[in-house]
Parts: C-alpha cells; structure tokens; sequence
C-alpha cells in the first residue's frame, strides 16, 4: 500500500476517533465500515487498471488498421 494511502488510512482512523459513540460498538462498527470502503475503493483502482487497457487495446488495434489503411492506399497510389 503506498505510503499516501497509509497517511489517508490513519488520519480516517483518527477522526473516527473523534466521533460520539452513539450506541455500544459504534466505533468498531464505523472503522469497519470505513476499512470497507478503503478496500473497495482499492478494488475500483485494480478495475481500472484492466479498464485502461482494454481501452489501450483498442486504441492500438485502430492505430493499426489506420496505418494498414494508409499503406494500402499509398501502395494504391504508387501503382497507379
């Protein structure tokens, strides 16, 4: 985990600290909450990334027939 995510993690932590316990294990029960969230959000970034390059993917593949294209029609033009 970088370090930046660690530095978030604590300081969350920490104000969950500060909260009014409103009932018996609210703390606990708003840190796991919040632990949740950190890994969901952690699994939205893992997502993303195969996201990307699905999205790279295409864009190559389309580069590709964009300069198959262009050669085609170059060697089009020098034949003629």
């Amino acid at each position: 985990m970088p370090l930046n995510d660690r530095k978030i993690i604590s300081i969350i932590l920490e104000e969950c600290d500060k909260v009014d316990a409103r009932c018996a294990g609210y703390e606990a029960e708003l840190q796991e909450v919040i632990t949740e969230v950190i890994a969901l959000e952690r699994q939205h970034r893992v997502r993303a990334g195969s996201i990307q390059k699905k999205i790279n993917d295409k864009f190559n593949a389309t580069a590709r027939f964009l300069a198959e294209h262009r050669r085609a029609t170059a060697q089009e033009d020098i034949a003629q």
